[in-house]
């Protein structure tokens, strides 16, 4: 801690973290001229209740407030509501949710016992003589209404996807539901929503929680949301402004997912879920089957909730590959400004994803102010694929034109024989193939133990939470071969890039004329399972793994503080995370399979004769392989004694990083007439250890480096009501992204020659953003909704790939020689930027509008929602360059139309995504890696036969959406994926 002190910034925060402190902790004390008068202290008293609707189904949101103060409340996912500190004697209730009638309640307050209430709201959809009108089910505008509900009762700024009137998200994943909000965009891998980035951060400042619980994903920081299935959720909440009581990890939002409570139902309650579709691309099948079933026991004191879902889909990709260079053989006049395709390859996948879930909550509630937990989740998402690439090494053995005759090497490159970037025929192009059969895994396992007491003006929260999460690879072999030397027996390749859509090649035998030039003999579409030379086999066994324990104490006091109500809330948090990666390959090559009298293999030796499932015009032909066929192969030569375990592959990839976080915090809630104030402050002691070997002239070596820092994360809330229907919402937030594990590792290794280290970054510097927000919203009575925001943060210390002047460190010295000077090609903190924007939404039932213009009932029932989000943002890069933030698209927006009547809806969904970032490039004239544009339609459709039976079909993808990853310029694909259009129809069962 003195170290942290010498520094006059930390000086500085840890003060104003204790200001916000002190004057937090003023609510401790009773205020003048409040907590004692000549008369004596107030009387006062404690009023609780649950509200429900007209059919007794818990409303999660509604606020409570006393009539003539400053006292509020929310209800819980149960509906229930507890209001502190209320004025002894006859007090009158207001209670609203929108989309119903704002409920009154009086109730006589006495101090010995909490007053009892319970409160049905009424639909306020009228007819025009007056009188409610139930439309059956209605999904749509039932879960629009619960999550505007709870936005609306937020104390700071929030976005909410509710689960719909059945129990069930629109799409399969988190990751996909979130993305139709505003703000947000996604990145995604086989056309599958992966990754998410708020406001333009980087995907890595949005951390994931389980029931206010952070949660280290799998793959580290950079949390994947397509490993959990959006079926065990109740409801998604986005936290995208900071508040004192959430980890300063969290800097662009937190996800939460909230998942379901026996309590959240009044009865027994079960749901099933069924449904079976296939991909037009390759006619793969899908299926998904979830349900959970939730009772209570004990004359209603023990709730027991378990559930389970499995989604999977067979599925192929049409996939073409580029690599784009500024090629050295290329030493004509104009060379320097000339972009040649070194590399073009196709990527076929047969691919079989799922995602596997088990959750169980057992929760005990002895009483109305008493309630202790235990739930377990368990998530799973599989990747098995079977991926047949071809590459076209097109400057392989290209030879420079400044030393080379015209016609007799490749013509890589060479303009002289009439080729063009674009264009061009090459002899005796070499192909290279890999034979994959993979097999990955992305688990979380979650455990915690948690409870919520009440005690008069006091309440206490605390959480105790185990997490497992694992990424484990298990691939049964991976297979590569590539053409001989002799270029007569390699093709002639003729190419044909013009078209971005597609990198077409067509082969030609390969002719040596006599002079020792060469020429494009008969046509060759097929490449033969025999004709490539085998190179390897390998079995990777990977298994990342992250243990993480936390415990949390929250504990809140209600009060008077200059004259207003106030939560007084602190708390303290420790966490510990111990990330460990173990790698080891086993491989076969020729020289091992020789050594056991074994021949190498061809690729017949594990072709089949499926024929090609992909839609692409490839330009050749070829066979897939069998995964078992390849699999009994490997296995083979392991019995033989032909296979050996890798050489340095573990060393130099195994690690084992740990971070421990103690935190602390104070935070006050104020809340007057016209709104509240939300302030406060959190401290957060940081230690990280890594530890890995390094390689020296010795050979390996342990090495353990640590680093500890203290940072503060001040913030400010207000929430001004306009009126009852119109809010003002502006904050002031920190906080930080730490590096993640793999770049905190202390693999470190070296060259004596170039005196230089790589390896990871143990003292790496967090990123740091200090951010404002200003929204206005609008609930409007026609359950609509508007509302308009900007957001600004600054941000600095941010990360990227470098080299440094020094390594710094004297961890690798050794035989007299001092490494310490040497250059550090690693990952470190670079220069700020900031990340700005706008953002819109607005929904809107029509039912008002089509009833005013007197339309008939069926004409009614039309809806939209829409949002757009404008977005900038820049960063300079070690090199000096200004860019835009990786991730941050500059534009997103989502329409949707949906229509709703006699238990029949149905909504159709587009969303825009303008091209963004993915990774900076070396300053060249090839420039940087972009995203292209995304453009998705998907369609959905409900048939509720009755309250316990709804029919359903989903169309997604309608547009056949590729995904485009390309280099400086739209005409440069380096990546082109179509994934085809995928359908799903079922049947869902609530009782």
């Amino acid at each position: 801690m003195p170290v942290f002190l010498n520094n006059p910034k930390n000086r500085l925060r840890l003060r104003a973290a204790l200001i916000a402190v002190a004057v937090s902790s003023v609510s401790l004390a009773p205020a003048p001229g409040y907590a004692q008068s000549e008369a004596g202290p107030r009387a006062e008293g404690r009023v609780s209740g649950v509200v429900v609707n007209a059919s007794g189904d818990f409303l999660h949101g509604a606020e409570v407030r006393v009539e003539g103060s400053d006292i509020v409340g929310v209800t819980d996912s149960d509906g229930r509501f507890t209001l502190q500190r209320v004025p002894a004697g006859t007090q009158q209730l207001s209670i609203s949710y929108i989309g119903f009638e704002t409920g009154h309640e009086t109730v006589e307050v006495g101090t010995s016992a909490a007053a009892e209430v319970k409160v049905a709201l009424k639909p306020r959809t009228t007819d025009t003589a007056g009188d409610i009108v139930v439309s059956r089910s209605r999904p749509i505008a039932e879960s629009e209404e619960a999550a505007l509900q709870l936005k609306r009762a937020s104390t700071s700024l929030v976005d909410v996807i509710a689960a719909d009137s059945a129990g069930r998200f629109p799409d399969q994943n988190i990751a996909a539901a979130v993305s139709r909000l505003p703000g947000v965009s996604v990145g995604r891998d086989q056309g599958q929503e992966r990754y998410i980035s708020l406001r333009g951060s980087p995907a890595s400042w949005t951390t994931m929680a389980f029931d206010g619980v952070n949660v280290i994903s799998p793959a580290g920081r950079e949390t994947r949301f397509d490993t959990i299935p959006s079926s065990i959720a109740s409801q998604t909440v986005i936290r995208k402004a900071v508040t004192a009581d959430m980890p300063g990890e969290t800097v662009a939002g937190n996800i939460n997912i909230v998942t379901r409570s026996p309590f959240d139902y009044p009865g027994l309650k079960a749901s099933l879920d069924g449904g079976y579709g296939y991909n037009d691309l390759g006619q793969g099948k899908q299926y998904n089957v979830s349900g959970f079933l939730s009772g209570r026991f004990a004359n209603d004191t023990i709730g027991v909730l378990v559930g389970g879902s499995r989604y999977e889909r067979d599925m192929v990709t049409d996939n073409f590959e580029n690599s784009w260079e500024i090629a050295p053989e290329d030493q004509e006049p104009g060379g320097q400004n000339r972009i040649w395709n070194a590399k073009t390859q196709n990527k076929l996948y047969r691919l079989k994803r799922s995602n596997t879930s088990f959750s169980g909550r057992v929760e005990w509630r002895p009483d109305s102010d008493n309630k202790v937990f235990f739930s377990s989740i368990y998530s799973q998402f599989r990747d098995d694929e079977l991926r047949n690439a071809w590459v076209f090494d097109l400057d392989q053995d290209a030879k420079k034109t400044s030393s080379s005759k015209v016609g007799t090497t490749t013509g890589y490159a060479d303009i002289r024989t009439g080729n063009t970037p674009m264009r061009g025929t090459l002899y005796g192009a070499e192909i290279e193939s890999t034979l994959n059969s993979n097999s990955s895994r992305q688990s979380i396992f979650t455990n915690t133990l948690a409870g919520e007491h009440e005690m008069d003006t006091w309440k206490i929260k605390w959480r105790l939470n185990y997490t497992r999460a694992d990424d484990r690879s298990k691939p049964p072999f991976q297979s590569s071969w590539s053409s001989p030397t002799d270029f007569t027996k390699r093709p002639t390749l003729v190419y044909d890039f013009t078209d971005p859509n597609l990198s077409k090649v067509q082969l030609f035998n390969t002719v040596r004329n006599a002079n020792g030039t060469y020429s494009a003999g008969a046509a060759r579409p097929y490449i033969s399972p025999t004709e490539l030379q085998f190179l390897s086999m390998t079995r990777n066994r990977q298994l990342d793994r992250t243990n993480a324990y936390t415990g949390k104490l929250d504990i809140e006091h209600s009060l008077e503080l200059f004259g207003a109500n106030t939560v007084f809330q602190f708390g303290g948090e420790y966490d510990k995370r111990t990330k460990t990666s173990r790698r080891t390959v086993l491989e076969v090559t020729p020289a091992t399979l020789a050594a056991a009298g074994l021949a190498s293999p061809t690729q017949g030796d594990i072709s089949i004769d499926t024929p090609y499932k992909g839609k692409l015009p490839l330009g050749y032909g070829f066979k897939y392989f069998s995964s078992e066929l390849g699999t009994a192969l490997f296995d083979k030569y392991v019995a033989a004694g032909a296979a050996q375990i890798q050489k340095d592959t573990s060393q130099k990839n195994d690690y084992r990083v740990t971070e421990e976080v103690i935190a602390g915090y104070a935070m006050g809630t104020t809340y007057f007439d016209w709104g509240n104030i939300v302030y406060g402050a959190r401290i957060e002691r940081i230690k990280n250890t890594g530890s890995a070997l390094s390689m020296t002239n010795s050979g390996w070596m342990p090495t353990v480096v640590s680093n500890s820092f203290v940072s503060v994360y001040p913030s400010i809330h207000v929430n001004w009501d306009i009126n009852r229907n119109m809010k003002l919402r502006l904050s002031g937030n920190t906080g930080a992204a730490r590096p993640d594990y793999d770049q905190m590792r202390p693999n470190f290794s070296y060259n004596d020659t170039d005196q230089i280290v790589s390896g990871g970054n143990p003292k790496a510097k967090p990123e740091r953003a200090k951010g404002v927000d200003l929204y206005f919203e609008w609930y409007m009575p026609s359950r609509g909704f508007f509302s308009v925001g900007g957001y600004y943060k600054d941000l600095k210390d941010i990360l990227y790939d470098v080299e440094l002047t020094q390594f710094g460190s004297d961890v690798l010295n050794s035989g007299g020689i001092d490494r310490s000077d040497y250059r550090y090609s690693t990952i470190a903190n670079g220069g700020g930027g900031h990340i700005k924007g706008i953002e819109f939404a607005f929904s809107q039932p029509l039912e008002g509008l089509a009833r005013s213009a007197g339309l008939p009932d069926w004409a009614q029932g039309f809806g939209i929602q829409t949002n757009l989000t404008l977005n900038d943002s820049k960063a300079t890069t070690p090199d000096g360059r200004t860019t835009d933030l990786p991730g941050a698209s500059p534009l997103i927006y989502n329409i949707s139309g949906y229509y709703e009547r006699y238990g029949f809806s149905a909504r159709v969904s587009y969303q825009w995504q303008k091209a963004y970032l993915d990774a900076i490039g070396s300053g060249d004239i090839i420039g940087d890696t972009y995203w292209a544009n995304v453009a998705r339609l998907d369609l959905s459709l409900r048939y509720s036969i009755n309250d316990n039976i709804q029919l359903y079909l989903d169309a997604n993808n309608l547009t056949n959406e590729a995904g485009i990853r390309y280099q400086g310029s739209y005409s440069r694909p380096i990546e082109h994926e179509l994934f085809g259009r995928r359908y799903l129809a079922g049947v869902r069962l609530n009782f």
